[in-house]
């Protein structure tokens, strides 16, 4: 006599569901961080070097102040290219710090964070340039970058500052 052969329900595992707020907060707090480091790495290659750049900013300067000399002119170029610089890595550290800081109580750790992040990418960029034809590394770069991160978290800071005594009570 042969043995049948009942069908057996073996137990299936219970996976969990997709989990819709991770993938949001990727697409919310960390893509933008992504996106602006691709940004930061595509600034520091060749097509930005000063060489290029001069191209279009000291035609606009001579235009708006037609006065200035080639020294003068020279100048503002490298002014505007370090403002650029700062703005680069303040845009980057809001960034980071929204990223940081979400979901966090004690927001000083995310400063931190936000500080160490801003360096290493400084570093890491100023590293990169030193493989262009065009671009060189500059620990003085290194130093406008951090110093425009740490002014944007000043301005977070004080923005933070704002809101909590405008919204309280006392």
């Amino acid at each position: 006599m042969r043995a049948q052969l009942l069908p057996v329900q073996l137990p299936t595992a219970q996976l969990p569901a997709a989990q819709p707020h991770v993938r949001s907060r990727f697409f919310e707090y960390q893509l933008p961080v992504v996106v602006w480091l691709l940004s930061i790495f595509f600034f520091s290659t060749d097509a930005f070097s000063t060489i290029e750049t001069s191209k279009i900013i000291l035609p606009a300067l001579r235009y708006v102040f037609p006065t200035l000399s080639y020294e003068e002119l020279q100048f503002w170029h490298m002014v505007i290219r370090k403002l650029a610089h700062m703005t680069e890595y303040a845009v980057l550290a809001t960034l980071a710090y929204r990223c940081f800081s979400s979901g966090q109580i004690d927001l000083s750790d995310s400063r931190v964070r936000t500080i160490g992040f801003v360096l290493m990418v400084a570093l890491m960029d100023e590293w990169h340039q030193r493989f262009t034809a065009l671009r060189g590394a500059s620990i003085v770069d290194v130093s406008y970058d951090c110093l425009g991160g740490v002014g944007a978290l000043g301005l977070i800071g004080l923005y933070e500052t704002w809101r909590l005594r405008s919204h309280s009570i006392l």
